[in-house]
């Protein structure tokens, strides 16, 4: 008996071991499985990690260009400097070179130098290739460079607040620069390295490399003989009028095509003041499209577009200016207080009669006027390819009383951006179709495969074909015979309005300051081409006729050259029967009576500022040529 239990106990035991055994092995199976399949990725990367180290390859940021293919801005090869202190030998020699070569003091490169716990670090970026060279020459190991790249902006400031720029690491940061950042970005690769735990490359590396993808080229609508040409005229209508700021836009009106767009003052791209980020932000702001102001007797082309196109005037409709108008006992001035007396709405445009143009959103009244801004896209906004795109500010549509209304039928008490009323009139006059304006028009690869093409898109219709002729016969009379005279080119065809807005700062009219401005088109029968000017705040003349208008004539005719227009001949007779010939007389000293007989005398017109009983000052100057009809102002003391 007691033999067989001896024997019974064995095998229970014997069978416990094996189970035992068996369990260890599953789960050593089920480990190995574990780390071997479900963590094996992660695993090999953590191994990778440790023992390759990475020095970082930057991908090419994508070129922009104009719509002829010229570069506007691209990446030039520069390079990274890095270090890795487990492979510096003579740790004062390299923190010597490096200090000598990079201009960075001694101590803070020897610092680096001797870093320990760290495989590689970075000791400058971005140095140019003849200062890579120059450390080259006294080379020591442990001196690393990696390949990258530096945004460059071929014509400095030139489309400085469209372009925008990019940070030291190279995103963008403001303009299409951030706008379109991922596009043109590209993907990073790394340069790998094999090393001990220390960090010190082993004598069998061999070197690996994952490349960079390089980011996508944009081409855009504008044009650069344009853009040169109308940058260098809104810079010295800036400076010659003393403005504030300077800015023009040219559009297509059948496409929408942003052709040329500048706004002085500047800043040079390639040269910003990062140290002074309120002077930075300041001049790389793009004012045509975030910054809302009160156009002015511009204006007055969308209000005379609406009612034209409600049927509730005509051209061959009539008004009477007296010089004012009273509305809940308050009077709202026309700028020729005296009055324009009868006159049709050809002339009421031409005058910018203030009078003739209250009475017409009279007629609209605020409900169809409101929904007519949204329908323009003013209160909406049209979805720009371009970061800060601001929109119309209007008053509450309940808040607005009778005075409100008549005040925004000649552009005051409203607040558009230059785009909004640029983008607006062009579907005024191109037919009705409210094109949505754009900046880029294609994007490719590097290796020229066209991976979008942007179409012209219709967002609205606004007016009849009818009215577009309408307004166009009209707004053409503004150029050869009202205040756009000096916007007229000889042998073109050129219609337009100015205006004259006084500025409103937190609600109230601020004495002294105006914004002048001239929209204008051309042809004047099918517009090819539309061009906006404003200039802030100018010193001594402030009239768009007088200062804005005449900038505006300079775009058009580079315009004409660039693009080969050729001159008619039967215009360009009518013109030069236009050209001004009356000169200005003098009349400080005199009194008011005596100023006005002489210049009705000539043929021109006055606006009277004071109540002194002599003109003390005049614009425009004396002895300086005036048109049939222009207007002078008399400063009385």
């Amino acid at each position: 008996m007691i033999i067989k239990y001896t024997s019974f106990s064995m095998q229970k035991r014997l069978l416990a071991l094996i189970l035992l055994i068996i369990f260890f092995l599953t789960l050593l199976c089920g480990r190995l499985f574990f780390l071997q399949v479900i963590c094996g990725k992660s695993l090999q990367a953590k191994a990778l990690s440790q023992w390759l180290r990475d020095v970082p390859i930057d991908a090419i940021r994508g070129t922009i260009t104009d719509r002829n293919g010229v570069v506007l801005a691209s990446d030039e090869t520069s390079y990274n400097v890095y270090v890795r202190p487990a492979d510096i030998e003579n740790k004062e020699a390299v923190a010597s070179v490096l200090s000598r070569n990079l201009g960075i003091e001694y101590d803070e490169v020897y610092e680096k130098v001797s870093k320990k716990g760290v495989s590689e670090i970075s000791v400058a970026k971005k140095i140019s290739h003849e200062t890579m060279q120059n450390i080259l020459k006294e080379y020591c190991s442990g001196i690393i460079f990696a390949q990258t790249s530096t945004r460059h902006y071929a014509y400095d400031s030139l489309l400085a607040q469209v372009l925008g720029f990019v940070s030291v690491d190279g995103d963008g940061q403001a303009g299409l620069e951030a706008y379109y950042n991922k596009y043109l970005k590209g993907t990073n690769g790394f340069s790998l390295l094999e090393s001990d735990i220390k960090g010190k490359t082993l004598d069998t590396s061999s070197t690996y490399y994952i490349e960079a993808i390089d980011g996508l080229n944009i081409e855009l609508t504008i044009d650069f003989k344009i853009q040169e040409a109308v940058e260098k005229i809104i810079a010295e209508a800036q400076t010659s009028t003393g403005a504030k700021t300077a800015s023009a836009i040219v559009m297509s009106p059948k496409t929408g095509e942003i052709i040329a767009t500048a706004i002085s003052p500047s800043v040079n791209l390639n040269d910003l003041p990062r140290d002074d980020v309120s002077l930075l932000m300041g001049r790389i702001k793009n004012i045509i499209v975030s910054d809302a102001y009160e156009p002015g007797s511009t204006f007055k082309v969308i209000t005379a577009a609406i009612a034209l196109n409600e049927g509730l005037t005509n051209e061959h409709d009539y008004f009477y200016c007296s010089g004012s108008r009273v509305v809940n006992g308050v009077r709202i001035h026309c700028h020729r207080r005296t009055g324009h007396g009868s006159q049709s709405l050809a002339d009421g445009l031409s005058n910018s009669c203030n009078c003739v143009f209250m009475e017409l959103i009279n007629r609209i009244g605020l409900e169809k006027f409101y929904a007519y801004l949204k329908l323009f896209g003013l209160t909406t906004g049209y979805n720009l390819d371009f970061p800060g795109e601001a929109r119309a500010i209007t008053m509450v549509q309940n808040k607005v009383t009778q005075g409100d209304l008549l005040r925004m039928g000649f552009g005051q008490s409203i607040a558009v951006t230059r785009l909004g009323l640029a983008t607006s009139v062009c579907s005024c006059i191109n037919g009705g179709e409210l094109m949505q304006p754009y900046l880029a028009k294609k994007i490719s690869t590097t290796d020229g495969n066209i991976l979008y093409c942007k179409e012209p898109v219709v967002l609205n219709k606004t007016v009849s074909e009818s009215v577009s002729k309408t307004l166009n016969k009209l707004l053409e009379n503004v150029v050869s015979k009202g205040g756009g005279k000096r916007a007229a080119v000889a042998g073109h065809s050129i219609a337009g309005k100015t205006g004259t807005a006084q500025k409103n700062e937190n609600g109230a009219i601020v004495q002294g300051k105006y914004v002048a401005s001239f929209l204008g088109y051309t042809p004047a029968d099918d517009p090819e081409y539309l061009v906006l000017v404003t200039i802030d705040e100018p010193q001594g003349a402030y009239y768009g006729g007088v200062i804005a208008a005449p900038v505006a004539k300079q775009i058009f005719e580079k315009i004409f050259e660039i693009r080969m227009v050729e001159a008619n001949a039967n215009l360009e007779a009518e013109r030069k029967a236009l050209e001004a010939n009356i000169k200005v007389p003098n009349l400080i000293g005199k009194s008011l009576t005596e100023a006005v007989t002489t210049l009705s005398g000539l043929g021109l017109q006055y606006l009277v500022s004071g109540e002194g009983k002599k003109v003390s000052s005049q614009i425009a100057e004396p002895d300086s040529l005036a048109f049939l009809g222009d207007i002078v102002l008399l400063i009385m003391e």
